[in-house]
């Protein structure tokens, strides 16, 4: 199946809602809302479409590959974005979320690779769940991150005034940090059953193992920063960038740079 020209549809549709976006917060114009919301669902519909074409094509959920996961990760990252904008009419954070999207797709089109056969090691349920909410927590991450950057934009802009809209921005970073943090749980320990089926062993001393647990070490760290006082506010939002900078080294980083279990 030819599934890259659809790819460049869903790139250039994500585009499009992004300009969209950009006039109705910058101009107020209600005229964009609308049609933002219907291109940026049209997107999606068809980059669903990638992913079932790929599925279909590899047998397989589409997980496998630096290209597969590329894929779904940006699926995951615009599928937040639209419960975001539908339920919270909140289209700042989206306009950070479908540039990196898009990036990832663009990305994914650079590292596009024939599907795989699954090998025997990783015919189980356990690693389907341990790879699709590991990506799912990599998305509410991404959320909380962008939130968290346009919180300490407008805080810089008030000069450290709170206000309601500082609020809502904070209130998605926790958000997206505590459910992130809870499917990348989930994820932790089917990949840990799923290790034991494969090795023999719950853990094993390797780049990707590790830097998976800091980045769960981590963010259940950043769970807490909000219940202390002196941070509560700014120390939440740099929190969630940084993690989000961890999340991208552990994903790409150790994947690419390093040798184990898990390399592309």
């Amino acid at each position: 199946m030819m599934i890259k020209p659809l790819i460049y549809v869903v790139v250039l549709s994500y585009a499009l809602a992004f300009s969209l976006m950009a006039i109705h917060a910058l101009t107020g114009k209600d005229a964009a809302k609308l049609p933002s919301r219907l291109v940026l669902s049209v997107g999606l519909l068809v980059h669903t479409a990638v992913l079932l074409m790929r599925t279909i094509e590899a047998g397989h959920t589409p997980i496998l590959s630096i290209f597969e996961t590329l894929l779904f990760y940006s699926w995951c990252i615009i599928l937040v974005s639209l419960i975001v904008v539908l339920r919270y009419e909140e289209r700042l954070t989206v306009l950070l979320n479908i540039p990196i999207a898009c990036i990832a797709l663009v990305f994914a089109l650079f590292n596009e690779t024939p599907p795989k056969a699954l090998t025997l090691i990783l015919r189980t349920w356990w690693f389907e769940i341990h790879v699709i909410t590991s990506f799912a927590s990599y998305a509410l991450f991404t959320l909380s991150f962008s939130a968290a950057v346009v919180y300490l934009l407008k805080y810089i802009s008030k000069d450290g005034k709170s206000s309601a809209g500082h609020r809502n921005m904070l209130d998605m970073v926790n958000r997206g940090i505590l459910w992130g943090f809870f499917l990348f749980s989930v994820s932790m320990f089917s990949g840990a059953v799923w290790g034991y089926l494969a090795w023999g062993t719950y853990w094993l001393w390797e780049p990707k193992v590790i830097w998976s647990f800091i980045v769960w070490f981590y963010y259940a760290g950043a769970m807490h920063v909000s219940y202390i006082k002196e941070w509560r506010n700014t120390g939440s939002a740099v929190a969630a960038v940084l993690g989000f900078i961890i999340v991208l080294f552990t994903y790409l980083g150790v994947g690419l740079l390093m040798k184990s279990s898990h390399s592309f």
